[in-house]
């Protein structure tokens, strides 16, 4: 198999294991949401930016790890805490599987790659989830 070949291959499983996110992305947008309101979007695009930037996994991490500890916003509802928790352990659990179904080592530059789209998916579906509800109670007021 190419690199080209796999590459479509982890991007068509990581679209596949995407739908499967939906709940959690929800239950954490509203999380968010209710902890740093429509005041605080920029955390999330923050977020989203350094999800999609970032070459490891880690830089994620660090940047939710800092986030909770530095704004009691993320604190709230430990909405920071279960998302980190959900990143890098469940997101952790999906990228073991895939790499299993594409024969691939978990631990290698393809498994973190794997863990990384995933991580890229999850925080965009949870962005979408925490303005469509901040969109929501503006409409309520």
């Amino acid at each position: 198999m190419t690199d080209q070949q796999l590459r479509i291959k982890m991007l068509r499983e990581v679209a596949l294991r995407a739908d499967g996110f939906y709940d959690e992305a929800e239950k954490l947008g509203r999380k968010a949401a209710q902890a740093l309101t429509d005041k605080k979007s920029s955390q999330i695009k923050g977020l989203e930016g350094i999800a999609n930037s970032a070459l490891k996994t880690s830089d994620v991490f660090d940047f939710i790890k800092t986030r909770t500890a530095r704004q009691k916003e993320w604190q709230k509802g430990d909405w920071g805490p279960d998302l980190l928790t959900y990143l890098s352990r469940d997101l952790r659990t999906a990228r073991r599987t895939i790499c299993t179904q594409l024969e691939i080592d978990p631990e290698g530059i393809d498994g973190l790659e794997v863990h990384l789209l995933l991580i890229r998916e999850f925080v965009r579906q949870l962005a979408a989830h925490y303005e469509y509800v901040c969109w929501e109670n503006k409409e309520g007021d």
